[in-house]
């Protein structure tokens, strides 16, 4: 018995305090709950799309992004399962033991009821009483039947205690049981939504490979103009560096400018995003095409696939301090928050003029639309000359 008890209570252990399963439930719904919103967003992104009947990567990036938050959410769903499971253990157990409880109490109880009923003759309890040998002797017969009286009703106490709390917990047992026989049938169907997802993606897939030609084309198109991208940016940043008076490659900061470039580096991993509602669909560094597994592309920054039409806002208060045209990257804003630049490529409609003053989360101007990228805002992150993952500034 001593030994079961300490198996369930180390397993408890176990489960809530390390690994995988070290997690509240509050936590682990939490968790489902943004991987769901997600999934949401993703649903609105691909109703945007449904009246292109043909295959393109915004739609596959789209795709392949809610099949990674589906897996999320069946992770999610696994550990509630499993913290499911251990309390229903955990459960059974304490029923266990109550009910052994009971049975100990009952057979108490029992020996007590038959021995009054042997001596419910009340003149028998007198004469026992009166035939003590002194008044000591005989207070204390009076008060040995007094205390059996009274334990007996103690004892009955405590028997309805043992059943009120064996009610309550075989009420959570069941309630627990149902719990877990739900989301066992949600992980079913999410089992199945997931299935029919992985065959859209296949089927996308194999439509945008009869494209190969035109995609390719238009790769080697966009990676040209990345790296005219890259080198108007290393231009310009060269031409403020020496405009603020440095001789070096590191940009001559005012106190002023000073102020908001510590600001800014205090705010890695903080830094709001520069749109409403997004994910990532192009990482920093070398990316291999989702469909053209032989083409490789270089990014300086990241790709976040966006709303139609989305507001496209600074991330940090800094000055505008150039906007200019790059074929099929459209206009883009570079805005200075003292050594720190923020480059935001592939707007229109921008709201911002060269000098001037933005604030966090001012809108500078609207994402463009690609028919086969969909709503793509390009954006890096730079300290003077060195280029920085996005990724480790924004906020996750």
């Amino acid at each position: 018995m001593i030994l079961k008890e300490f198996l369930i209570v180390l397993f408890c252990l176990l489960v809530f305090q390390t690994g995988t399963w070290g997690q509240s439930i509050n936590t682990i719904k939490k968790e489902k709950e943004r991987s769901e919103k997600e999934i949401s967003y993703l649903n609105k992104l691909l109703e945007e799309t449904k009246n292109d009947k043909s295959a393109s990567t915004a739609k596959l990036n789209i795709l392949q992004q809610k099949i990674v938050q589906s897996k999320r959410v069946l992770l999610s769903l696994s550990k509630e399962v499993k913290y499911f499971q251990v309390c229903i253990s955990v459960n059974e157990q304490r029923i266990y033991e109550l009910e052994s409880e009971r049975n100990s109490m009952l057979q108490l109880y029992a020996k007590l009821v038959y021995g009054s009923w042997k001596k419910r003759n009340k003149s028998n309890k007198l004469m026992f009483i009166f035939s003590s040998a002194d008044f000591n002797q005989a207070y204390n017969r009076f008060k040995y039947f007094q205390q059996i009286q009274e334990y007996s009703g103690r004892q009955l106490q405590l028997i309805q205690q043992v059943n009120d709390s064996l009610s309550l917990k075989t009420k959570e047992l069941r309630e627990l049981v149902d719990q877990k026989n739900t989301t066992l049938g949600v992980i079913n169907y999410k089992n199945k939504e997931l299935e029919s997802e992985k065959s859209k993606e296949n089927q996308y897939i194999t439509d945008i490979q009869k494209k190969e030609r035109t995609i390719k084309k238009k790769l080697e198109r966009e990676i040209k103009n990345r790296q005219k991208l890259s080198k108007e940016l290393d231009r310009l940043i060269a031409l403020q560096t020496k405009k603020s008076g440095s001789s070096s490659s590191t940009y001559r900061l005012t106190p002023e400018e000073k102020l908001v470039s510590d600001n800014f580096a205090s705010n890695r991993g903080k830094l709001p995003w520069p749109v409403a509602e997004g994910f990532i669909s192009e990482r920093f560094g070398v990316n291999v095409h989702p469909v053209l597994k032989y083409v490789k592309t270089s990014n300086n920054g990241v790709n976040i696939t966006t709303s139609k039409n989305a507001d496209i806002r600074s991330v940090f208060q800094g000055v505008v301090s150039e906007i200019f045209f790059v074929p099929d990257l459209n206009n883009v804003v570079v805005v200075r928050h003292g050594s720190y630049l923020t480059v935001y490529s592939n707007l229109i409609d921008v709201t911002v003029k060269k000098g001037a003053q933005v604030k966090t989360k001012d809108v500078i101007g609207r994402v463009a639309y690609d028919d086969e990228k969909g709503n793509v805002l390009h954006f890096e992150v730079w300290k003077d000359i060195e280029k920085l993952n996005p990724e480790f500034w924004l906020a996750k």
